[in-house]
């Protein structure tokens, strides 16, 4: 095998260009727009493929002298030939040539592999970003066609799955290590939510979630994904009457903002989002990941503490055992709140009744005033002094025993005081779009393992963390690839990516 010319591939790459041109002149008039583009972005692609082979022509085969000593003092001897390797970038594939050394009984070793930091797969790491983007948004099928048809790249489906799995395997570390953000950045309240959202397993999976169905009982085909987020947030004070009017009577809510010149809520963002959604991990584990996360952001307590959730019982009790010692605040969600109160109102007055709404707007403004015991007293007279029907008893028993249940998550007043949210809209938009959007779906069913590394790349790309965690990932797996061998070529462990993006801004300029 020969090595790659610098001048072979120059003058292939002027070839491709003057051709581009010679295209556009020749076809201008009578190709459209569409055709015309797609002829443009073809020969890019090639002039792309040339520019990588005098790269790799440039870069040379690795060729260290005749002898290469290792640090045991073993000499490997420079082979006669030149071997080459797959590398499948994203304008194509190559056969990259390369100086083998090696001695009986030693594996060979090819310094070019470690100059150029090759990924262990003949997928280049740009062309493994792109396959993993595309499958974590979408499905693995329709990131192959995705692949073929913006890049006419041919990918297997399951090298796109196993790519998928290989890249998760450096999340721990990079949250371990990932830069706090900027104070500056921040919001004046620490806040951490829990919830779960099920995905749907492949048989063997759901046979493990329920072995016997009790008589009437469905099996089981979803096994929840434990999402836990950590934010910030600033103080945003409101009124018992702004939040009821806000949420039971919206329209009225608005018009009020358009008289006095507002024409939306005004509302606090969210600041600095941490995701984590796990299919694998216990619930405990994910709830010391984001309290973690929340301490690594606020080591001294600087900032209010806030739990929000929902109101499974288990989580709360799972919280306050983690947090034990620690100043916080629970808040139960006020969204779950209302439900039961609707529910309540819809029994006795029914549905899309005037009446209804107004009572659930009473009660809604008495618990956001701090009344709760008031509000169970009440109900508790409702089911006393009225003749109710077997499903309105139930209805207001079943509100009575969850007020009962979360009462001490339940302090609105103060709540609202301090100007603390009492929403989970956070996390449950986060169930959506981290776990619901690419993990549900006609004929989508997981195995736990493939399930779980789609979820923690997920977590990644939704946080925002994406490009720093590509990064971290590549420079990983040039240590444990090219540790030894680092050593040995007395290589730099340190990528160059800023000298080649100023190279390519001073580049940008001089065009323009």
């Amino acid at each position: 095998m020969e090595a790659f010319s610098v001048e072979e591939s120059v003058l292939e790459g002027d070839k491709e260009i003057k051709e581009l041109f010679e295209l556009v002149q020749g076809n201008a008039v009578k190709l459209e727009a569409y055709d015309m583009e797609r002829a443009i972005f073809s020969k890019v692609m090639k002039i792309g493929f040339a520019a990588m082979k005098c790269y790799f022509a440039k870069k040379g085969t690795g060729d260290e002298g005749i002898k290469l000593k290792l640090e045991d003092g073993t000499v490997l001897k420079r082979e006669s030939g030149l071997r080459g390797r797959d590398y499948f970038s994203v304008f194509g594939k190559l056969k990259v040539p390369r100086t083998c050394y090696r001695t009986e009984g030693q594996s060979g070793i090819m310094p070019l592999d470690t100059r150029a930091n090759l990924p262990e797969r003949c997928y280049s790491y740009l062309l493994q970003e792109w396959m993993d983007i595309l499958s974590i948004r979408d499905t693995f099928g329709e990131a192959q066609i995705s692949l073929e048809k913006l890049l006419g790249l041919k990918v297997r489906q399951s090298r796109l799955e196993v790519v998928n799995r290989e890249s998760s395997v450096h999340y721990d570390e990079f949250y371990q290590g990932k830069e706090i953000p900027s104070s500056d950045s921040e919001g004046e309240i620490q806040v951490m939510s829990y919830d779960g959202k099920g995905v749907p397993v492949i048989k063997r999976e759901a046979a493990k979630l329920q072995a016997r169905c009790g008589k009437g009982e469905k099996r089981q085909k979803k096994k929840e994904a434990m999402v836990g987020i950590s934010y910030t947030v600033n103080r945003k004070e409101r009124t018992a009457e702004e939040v009821a009017e806000n949420l039971i009577y919206p329209e009225r809510a608005k018009e009020k903002r358009e008289k006095e010149g507002s024409k939306t809520l005004p509302t606090e963002r969210a600041q600095n989002i941490r995701r984590l959604a796990s299919l694998e991990r216990s619930k405990k584990e994910v709830v010391e990941e984001i309290v973690s996360d929340a301490q690594r952001r606020d080591p001294e307590h600087k900032r209010p503490w806030v739990v929000l959730m929902d109101g499974a019982l288990h989580l709360w009790a799972l919280i306050a055992k983690v947090l034990r010692g620690v100043d916080y605040v629970g808040i139960l969600d006020i969204i779950h709140v209302v439900e039961y109160l609707w529910d309540v109102a819809n029994a006795l007055h029914g549905e899309k009744n005037p009446q209804g709404q107004q009572w659930v707007y009473d009660h809604l403004g008495s618990i956001l005033q701090g009344k709760v015991g008031r509000v169970i007293g009440g109900l508790k007279q409702t089911i006393s002094k009225q003749k109710l029907k077997k499903s309105q008893r139930k209805a207001l028993e079943d509100a009575i025993r969850y007020f009962d249940n979360h009462r001490k998550w339940m302090q609105y007043d103060a709540y609202l005081q301090a100007g603390y949210p009492i929403g989970t809209g956070v996390v449950e938009s986060s169930c959506g779009h981290t776990v619901k959007d690419r993990m549900e779906g006609t004929g989508r069913r997981w195995s736990v393992e493939g399930a779980e590394s789609t979820l923690l790349l997920r977590s990644v790309y939704t946080s925002n963390d994406w490009d720093a965690f590509w990064l971290l990932h590549m420079s990983k797996e040039r240590d444990r690839l090219y540790n030894q061998t680092l050593k040995i070529l007395k290589s730099p462990s340190n990528r160059e990516l800023p000298l080649a993006e100023e190279h390519l801004i001073q580049c940008e300029k001089k065009a323009a």
